[in-house]
């Protein structure tokens, strides 16, 4: 029979076992950051992606050496923190493959080391208006891409890489050539923040404006080499384009260099109603002009 002593001391027990595994539960910790061997195959780093992206630590994805990821399709979108060491690996839209972007960061922050990013081509997708054929980091999202080369791709905007408003992109160490864009930014597009330092941004081509980089964001460019590019208008940085003026681009101890653009439009730095500012940089051998016929001026820019 239970009395009501009894009872009370079961009701006591029960509370602190329920308190205890209240307090178990509060001290388990977070899961913790992992990192993912990849093999060398699409499916191993589409999979590798979808894990990293189901948890909230930055997970880093280890890829096989010297690797050739090709794809038949576009990787899935960056929406978590992922690191990504590429072992001198590379991913690029297969031959006969559609054509698709590669990589997009959508709210996610996406660092790449060590790594080629080539033939990806947006120039038809519905996403992001065809920008970015290698990398297009959409609003909110963040990318960080050191000793990177991304090459041989091509959009609508941003050849290489697109970095929309709000987004943060830096790219340290690398190379982005070859790249092409129907509109602007042949090998890169800024509406955001881009960071460039000792970079080489080199034979890009845009149909309107800025060969090399097109930025109506803030743009700083540091020890880095902006040459060898071709536009309508800016071959080598455009700061603001023909149908929208604005943007703040600092240039520091670096080189924009034979590039060229169309008619007299100027072949090294076009500035339509935005900021440019040389600090111990080089603006030289640029066709037809280096900014003489730019529709703003460029302070510290001879021609």
């Amino acid at each position: 029979m239970l009395t009501r002593k009894s009872v009370a001391r079961t009701a006591q027990v029960l509370c602190i076992g329920v308190a205890a595994t209240f307090a178990q539960t509060a001290l388990a910790p977070a899961a913790s950051a992992a990192t993912l061997p990849v093999a060398c195959s699409q499916t191993a780093l589409v999979n590798a992606i979808n894990t990293a992206n189901g948890t909230a630590a930055s997970d880093t994805l280890k890829l096989a050496r010297g690797c050739r990821y090709s794809l038949t399709a576009e990787l899935p979108a960056i929406t978590s923190p992922i690191v990504v060491n590429g072992n001198d690996a590379l991913i690029t839209r297969a031959v006969t493959a559609p054509a698709f972007r590669i990589l997009t960061v959508d709210g996610g922050n996406l660092t790449l080391r060590a790594l080629r990013v080539t033939n990806g081509d947006a120039t038809g997708s519905p996403i992001a208006n065809g920008a970015g054929g290698g990398i297009v980091v959409t609003s909110g999202g963040t990318l960080t891409a050191s000793a990177v080369v991304v090459r041989g791709n091509q959009a609508n905007f941003g050849g290489g890489i697109s970095n929309f408003s709000g987004s943060t992109t830096t790219v340290n160490a690398s190379v982005v050539s070859d790249n092409t864009a129907a509109n602007n930014g042949g090998g890169l597009v800024s509406d955001g923040t881009l960071t460039v330092s000792a970079s080489n941004v080199s034979r890009n081509t845009a149909g309107v404006a800025g060969g090399g980089i097109a930025n109506i964001g803030q743009l700083t460019v540091r020890a880095s080499n902006i040459r060898n590019n071709n536009a309508n208008t800016g071959g080598g940085l455009a700061n603001g384009v023909p149908s929208v003026a604005g943007g703040t681009s600092t240039v520091s101890v670096s080189n924009i260099s034979n590039n060229t653009a169309d008619g007299t439009n100027p072949g090294g730095v076009y500035n339509n109603g935005g900021t440019v500012t040389l600090y111990l940089s080089t603006v030289f051998n640029n066709t037809p002009n280096n900014c003489a016929t730019s529709p703003s001026p460029v302070p510290g820019c001879f021609n």
